[in-house]
């Protein structure tokens, strides 16, 4: 899954959008990212974010968030290491985070 230009359509997923300071954005995305199992954070600052995710089967994937500040969005890629096909493990990935940010943004956390 990536949300930038390039690749199949099908493994297209929306950029994270942030009307305030990607600072506090990729604050907040380390703070879902970190809580998620089987995750660990291999990189963060605060325009990027590296994890290496592990599914319930003990394959890794790589999920990384990157700032671009020409389109004002932090980009998303998940992706598995291993085959084509994931089973939307991926997707489901990405969307979890999205809900993570919402809940933070809405103060349910």
């Amino acid at each position: 899954m990536s949300s930038e230009l390039g690749g199949w359509w099908i493994h297209r997923v929306a950029p994270f959008r942030t009307p305030g300071d990607p600072v506090v954005l990729f604050r907040r995305l380390r703070e879902v990212v970190a809580s998620m199992p089987r995750t660990h954070i291999v990189t963060a600052t605060d325009d990027y974010l590296r994890a290496v995710c592990r599914t319930r089967l003990g394959f890794r994937d790589d999920l990384e968030f990157r700032w671009c500040p020409l389109e004002g969005v932090a980009h998303v890629t998940s992706a598995s290491r291993v085959g084509i096909f994931d089973f939307g493990v991926n997707r489901r990935r990405v969307e979890r985070v999205r809900r993570g940010l919402e809940a933070i943004n809405s103060g349910e956390h």
